[in-house]
C-alpha cells in the first residue's frame, strides 16, 4: 500500500458505508469495514499533518529542490509584502499541497513513518500492560499499515543468521559499535535494541 492507495480507499469507501449504515443495524462485516476504514482515515490525517509540517518548514530548502530538480512542481509570480512591508515579487508553488505531499520522496518520508512505528511500539507496550483492547486493536491495525508503506523490517532470526555467516569466530567487546553499524547498512529496517541484543550474542571473552 502507499499514500495515494490508502487516500482513495478511504475516500472512495468509507463516506458511502457510513452513510448506508446511517439510522439501521449494522453487521458484522461492516462493523469490521467501518473500523478499518475510520483507523485509515485518522492515520490518514496523522500522516497528512507530519508531512506538511515536512514540507512548510523546509520551504526552499532540500523537499523543493528535490521537486524542482525533478520537474514535479511548476511556479507563478505573487505580490506580497515583505516584514517591512515593502512589496515583493515571490515564486509561489502551483501545485497543491495534497500534490506535493503525493510526491515527497523516500528520503524524506521512510523517516518519519520509522518515528511513527516507534511511537506506535511504545503505545502497544502502554496499552498492553493497561489491557485496553480497544485502543489495542486500533494501535496494532495503524501500525500494520505503517509498516506497509516501509521496507520489510529484519527479524531477530535474518539478524543472528547474518551474523552467523559474518562473524563465524564471534567478536570482541571492542568491536561491537563497528559490528552494530555494519548489521544497519545490511538490513534497511532492524529494530536498534534487537541488533544490539543479537549482537552481544557473538561476543567472546
Amino acid at each position: 500500500m502507499n499514500i495515494n492507495q490508502l487516500i482513495k480507499e478511504v475516500n472512495e469507501k468509507y463516506v458511502p458505508l457510513k452513510l448506508s449504515t446511517k439510522g439501521r443495524e449494522i453487521t458484522k462485516d461492516e462493523s469490521i469495514q467501518l473500523f478499518e476504514l475510520s483507523t485509515k482515515l485518522d492515520l490518514y490525517k496523522i500522516i497528512k499533518s507530519l508531512f506538511m509540517e515536512t514540507i512548510t518548514k523546509d520551504e526552499g530548502g532540500k523537499v523543493t529542490k528535490y521537486f524542482v530538480d525533478h520537474n514535479l512542481i511548476t511556479f507563478h509570480k505573487e505580490i506580497a509584502k515583505d516584514k517591512n512591508d515593502k512589496e515583493v515579487e515571490v515564486n509561489v508553488v502551483n501545485e497543491s499541497m495534497d500534490d506535493r505531499i503525493s510526491m515527497l520522496p523516500d528520503e524524506f518520508t521512510l523517516p518519519l513513518f520509522e518515528k511513527m512505528v516507534k511511537s506506535h511500539k511504545e503505545n502497544i507496550e502502554i496499552y498492553t500492560k493497561k489491557n485496553d483492547k480497544e485502543l489495542l486493536k486500533k494501535e496494532q491495525y495503524e501500525l500494520d499499515i505503517i509498516n506497509s508503506f516501509l521496507p520489510k523490517e529484519a527479524t531477530k532470526e535474518d539478524v543472528l543468521a547474518w551474523l552467523n555467516e559474518n562473524y563465524p569466530d564471534g567478536i570482541t567487546q571492542k568491536e561491537m559499535g563497528p559490528t552494530i553499524g555494519k548489521v544497519k547498512k545490511a538490513f534497511e529496517r532492524a529494530d536498534g535494541k534487537m541488533v544490539s541484543d543479537c549482537v552481544r550474542t557473538i561476543i567472546h571473552q
